[in-house]
């Protein structure tokens, strides 16, 4: 399968960003990597390969992006107060930048974004904030609690960033409309360390009346991304 990239000077990180592109034609998947991983991880952990039927057939495009979670939520040398205003400029990254890119690049306006842990955090954090311009997501394991890494620390950010506390107060009938027309795929195992953040969402969701996939994976494997890579294999298509 073909593999590019794409580098450019973020405004919004304040450094130089790449983007790696697997595919050349199909429906664009942004790829986010686990807790602080890289844009090579998908490759490296088997992803890309288990999802070689949908790129060689030009079902999908892949396009990994880095994670700036070990500047942000994982950063312990900063305040609070900057880790979550890190994670902002890292959103501004992905809505102001990422996705036109991908956009301009595939000329298509359905985007599905998928991750597991931290990176399916972002993937549904930024679809039920901006529905218009993510349609699908697939969160595997998905962490959407962010107030442990906070240390205490409260603002209308955290707030805001934080699934578990915006969604159940979220009354805006358009913004509510608009996610009840998205495609969301929350994906758990049996020993997923956020089993029960997945419930609670699932279950804000469907207060809400957001219709939604809630996948409790049993089938077993010694390879633990092995098993990302099936998940995947049945919900990218």
């Amino acid at each position: 399968m073909e593999k590019t990239s794409q580098s450019w000077q973020s405004p919004s990180l304040g450094k130089e960003t790449t983007i790696s592109i697997y595919g050349t034609e199909g429906t664009p998947l942004l790829a986010f990597p686990v807790n602080g991983g890289g844009r090579s991880e998908w490759e490296e952990r088997g992803l890309i390969e288990s999802l070689s039927y949908q790129l060689e057939h030009g079902h999908n495009r892949i396009f990994c992006v880095d994670s700036i979670d070990n500047e942000s939520f994982f950063n312990a040398d900063v305040s609070p107060r900057v880790r979550i205003s890190r994670h902002r400029h890292y959103e501004s990254y992905i809505i102001d930048e990422v996705l036109p890119f991908i956009k301009k690049t595939t000329g298509d306006l359905f985007v599905m974004a998928a991750g597991m842990h931290m990176g399916g955090y972002h993937a549904l954090n930024l679809l039920l904030k901006y529905p218009s311009q993510i349609q699908k997501v697939i969160a595997i394991g998905g962490c959407f609690q962010i107030r442990p890494f906070m240390d205490d620390y409260f603002d209308d950010s955290v707030y805001y960033n934080n699934p578990l506390e915006y969604m159940p107060n979220l009354e805006d009938k358009e913004l509510l409309e608009e996610i009840r027309n998205t495609d969301i795929r929350l994906v758990t195992t049996p020993d997923d360390p956020n089993l029960d953040l997945n419930y609670m969402i699932s279950d804000i969701l469907r207060s809400k009346a957001i219709e939604h996939i809630f996948d409790y994976w049993l089938e077993a494997g010694d390879n633990q991304w092995e098993i990302w890579g099936d998940i995947l294999q049945r919900h990218v298509p």
